[in-house]
């Protein structure tokens, strides 16, 4: 198939863009003020940032490191800083779709719904079926049958060993691994055959997650109590008397934005890339990723309104949560209160598995064509399989990236859960203007409108600045109050002891939150030693680096022929011959244009020359 043909069509990318909504399963708003926080940044600070990131990916046809190493080789290290924090972001979050793809076969393994009945877990003595939210059977569930979260960080007391079903006491061995095993094996083979098939896939599993997520939504408005649905869509969405501490609430709107909406990731250059060349589909990719965000980014809440609305007036002392244990505690108490078909809450674990189980395709392809792309060159030389490198680099991708997380599995694995999540804010600040930086360096040398090279520019800027701005607020805070410590939640902390990890863990915090800038240092070098084989020039070429403008017809990476007094009237590798028998010299200069045989000639169609006695048809 042609390399010109995009490997997503416009179709195929608002598709796929639904992914979006993922997050939404675990936090929800809280309050009016958090959703502006969302939907006013996401317009003033979303749109120049991925208007730049798409039209850049796919004019230039590179991923972030690529879009660095060809207009600002010294900076690339900051796109392979990036891919290091996306990593860790993908290790960090696939112990949790591997747990929604358990519940999804938990929830229609039995007759009855095995986290809503104390017989069937060995902890009856602290299960209540009547009891408060702590000491309901879903919650005793997922904290001591599933999860048998230990003490503390430190005893992490092997993999938990699951006795609530039969294939698990008969297994032997701990499932908990084996589920994660199972999800990143399904990711290299989504992800390993490129980006056409892989677009493919998600193209279809996209649709069959919002169906999912419809029915679920349907079933509940139409069988459950809308009085209280609507209440507590109002608590979620109205504006209150007491907001609380207005920049807090701000700050976690933001969060949810930044983590759902690829603003300032290496995900945005990259799906622009895949969608192609197209003038008119670089204008039309950031406005349908903007649209789809709108929305579908909340129909998650929408669709749990019903169940834990009615759970909320149920007489069960359960409060509004917006952390994992909103979906792997109160769902499964709605549906084992309000006696939900087994069919239901599958499909709504289904849909909240699939969604997630496309961000870690989405972030596992850009880091895979992004280490693919710098071998280009290599791949050509060693005339390698390009498919067959691929799916090589995405299998070491997913080991590395199982192997960051299969401590998350373990017994401790919520407290590393909770180290990492936490981690990731401290530094991303940093992160966004690095990138933000690089990015209108490299828009500014292209060959676009100088209108929309100031406005944009500008724009983009200003976005980067107040995104930084207030990730590097809301970690002043944090030191300003001492509270960078690791906040523990109602699934690990206990009335006995502080609700922080101990202090030597915030300097593990750090650790993990600097990691990713190792790509910096690592990137620089690599240009510096690129650099220096060429003996002049050697700062230009680091700091510079290509000073051709692509050119946007075919994207050949040279400069187009020399012009001439007069055009040649003969084939331009004849025309040289022609000049010198005409004017008596030997000059070869006088029309040098051997060199530019390809912007006239295809390969297929070189003469043979005395230079060349071999042909391509």
């Amino acid at each position: 198939m042609s390399l010109d043909i995009p490997s997503w069509n416009i179709v195929e990318f608002v598709v796929i863009c639904f992914y979006s909504c993922y997050l939404s399963f675990i936090y929800a708003p809280e309050g009016g003020l958090t959703v502006v926080a969302v939907y006013v940044p996401l317009v003033l600070l979303g749109v120049p940032a991925v208007f730049v990131q798409l039209k850049l990916g796919g004019y230039l046809q590179r991923g972030l490191v690529g879009v660095f190493s060809l207009f600002f080789p010294f900076w690339k290290g900051v796109g392979i800083a990036a891919l290091f924090d996306l990593l860790l972001q993908l290790s960090t979050l696939a112990p949790l779709v591997a747990q929604l793809g358990t519940y999804a076969f938990i929830a229609i393994s039995k007759e009855d719904y095995i986290w809503g009945n104390c017989e069937n877990m060995n902890y009856q003595e602290a299960c209540d079926p009547q009891g408060v939210s702590m000491s309901r059977p879903a919650n005793i569930f997922y904290k001591q049958a599933f999860l048998q979260v230990s003490s503390d960080i430190q005893n992490i007391n092997g993999f938990p060993q699951w006795q609530f079903t039969d294939l698990a006491r008969k297994a032997g061995i701990s499932l908990m691994p084996v589920t994660l095993a199972i999800i990143w094996v399904l990711v290299t083979l989504f992800v390993g055959f490129g980006a056409r098939v892989c677009g493919w896939i998600l193209f279809l599993l996209a649709p069959a997650a919002i169906s999912c997520l419809l029915t679920v939504l349907g079933y509940g408005y139409h069988h459950l109590n809308n009085t209280h649905t609507v209440d507590y869509l109002k608590t979620l969405y109205m504006f209150h008397e007491s907001e609380g501490d207005v920049l807090e609430k701000w700050l976690k709107g933001f969060k949810l934005l930044i983590y759902t909406f690829p603003m300032w990731t290496p995900i945005c250059c990259t799906m622009g890339k895949f969608c192609g060349k197209s003038q008119r589909i670089r204008n039309m990719t950031w406005i349908a990723l903007v649209a789809v965000f709108v929305l579908v980014s909340q129909l998650p809440n929408l669709a749990m309104a019903p169940y834990l609305g009615n759970l909320l007036n149920s007489g069960q002392h359960f409060s509004i949560a917006s952390d994992i244990s909103r979906i792997m505690i109160q769902m499964p108490e709605a549906f084992t209160t309000f006696k939900i078909p087994h069919a239901y809450g599958f499909v709504f674990y289904l849909s909240a598995f699939l969604l997630t189980l496309m961000f870690l395709c989405i972030g596992t392809l850009t880091i895979v064509d992004n280490i693919v792309e710098s071998l280009r060159h290599w791949i050509d030389k060693h005339t390698c399989s390009k498919i067959a490198v691929h799916l090589l680099i995405t299998f070491l991708v997913m080991l590395v990236a199982m192997g960051l997380g299969i401590i998350q599995t373990t017994k401790a694995g919520h407290y590393y859960y909770l180290l990492f999540t936490q981690s990731f804010d401290k530094l991303r600040f940093l992160i966004i203007i690095l990138i933000a930086f690089g990015l209108m360096i490299v828009y500014v040398k292209q060959n676009f409108g100088l209108i929309e090279r100031i406005v944009m520019g500008f724009w983009f800027t200003i976005s980067a600045l107040i995104s930084s701005g207030l990730w590097l607020y809301h970690l002043y805070i944090q030191l300003d109050f001492h509270s960078t410590n690791i906040k523990l939640d109602d699934i690990t902390k206990s009335k006995e002891e502080p609700n922080y990890l101990p202090q030597e863990w915030t300097w593990v915090s750090w650790a993990i939150a600097g990691f990713p800038f190792i790509g910096i240092l690592l990137g620089a070098i690599h240009a510096c030693f690129s650099a220096c084989k060429d003996s002049s020039q050697k700062c230009r070429k680091l700091c510079c680096g290509m000073t051709e403008r692509i050119r946007e017809q075919n994207g050949d990476d040279f400069s187009p022929p020399p012009l001439h007094p007069s055009e040649p009237s003969a084939p331009p590798y004849m025309y040289s011959y022609i000049d010198r028998s005409m004017n008596g010299t030997h000059r070869h200069e006088d029309y040098d244009l051997d060199h530019y045989k390809l912007d006239y000639d295809p390969p297929e169609t070189e003469p043979l020359t005395r230079n060349n006695r071999s042909t391509r048809i």
